[in-house]
């Protein structure tokens, strides 16, 4: 061989990466991966709360119009026989594949779409939906024990049937929650679901109390106020942790006021 040929060769041996060589560097591409993989979950958690925080302002600019039309008063919760015999119609839309948006008074009165319903924190796919529906329809839930009290059946001190509420009802706006990021645990025969809610239930006052306020956004819920504004509040009552996967329901508060009813 060559004196030439045999050089040649012998840069391509001392070029080449050894076995340990190629170890290290996994293993540190590794560690930089593990420093590197909480941030990136950090920054897609801050993104997704921020969304959801713009959603519900948005439905706060929603929530003014339709008061504009309907001289304050708060929107059904659900309806039964709209928009057709047989169909039941939430304040998402009706009931049916696919879902209808604007059958919804309150999607129609700003022809909104479900994507103003969601928060992004609670993937399609994390959850089972409610209404038999298959597409997302919304993982806000909405405070019908209170705003809208025929939805309950709820009476006045009179018997008498309660009328939804109107805005100047409410004596602290900025309090009262009209929308919440929440959800619903039960486990039928042993086995976990979650399901989006589209009832906030309350404290108290429900034939079933079930929390259902959902605090996703690392220990907080996200919520829209009567006058608009949305903030993240801290679960300062008892909190639910389920089995499956990470679920983590309660309340915002220890009693009704001034969150859940007026």
């Amino acid at each position: 061989m060559r004196a030439d040929t045999k050089l040649m060769v012998l840069k391509r041996i001392q070029s080449a990466f050894t076995l340990v060589e190629l170890l290290v560097v996994l293993v540190v591409l590794s560690l930089l991966s593990m420093l590197v993989a909480p941030s990136i979950q950090k920054g897609r958690d801050a993104a997704h709360n921020i969304t959801c925080l713009s959603n519900l302002r948005n439905l706060g600019k929603a929530m003014g119009l339709y008061h504009s039309e309907n001289y304050g008063e708060f929107w059904p919760c659900r309806m039964f026989n709209k928009p057709k015999p047989g169909m039941i119609t939430y304040f998402w839309g009706s009931a049916a594949d696919p879902v209808d948006p604007l059958a919804s008074p309150f999607l129609k009165a700003y022809n909104g779409s479900l994507s103003t319903l969601w928060c992004p924190k609670q993937a399609w796919g994390d959850y089972v939906p409610q209404g038999n529906v298959s597409e997302p329809t919304t993982n806000y839930g909405y405070n019908a024990w209170c705003l809208d009290p025929p939805a309950w059946g709820r009476t006045n001190s009179a018997g008498l049937p309660m009328r939804p509420k109107k805005r100047n009802d409410i004596n602290r706006p900025n309090e009262l929650f009209v929308f919440a990021d929440s959800a619903m645990y039960w486990a039928p025969g042993g086995v976990g679901v979650m399901q989006n809610s589209t009832h906030l239930e309350p404290l108290t006052g429900t034939p079933m109390q079930t929390p259902t306020t959902h605090f996703r956004h690392g220990g907080r819920a996200n919520a829209l106020c009567v006058d608009g504004s949305a903030d993240s509040y801290g679960s300062e009552g008892w909190v639910f942790k389920g089995a499956y996967k990470t679920v983590k329901l309660g309340f915002v508060g220890t009693k009704n006021q001034p969150h859940y009813d007026q």
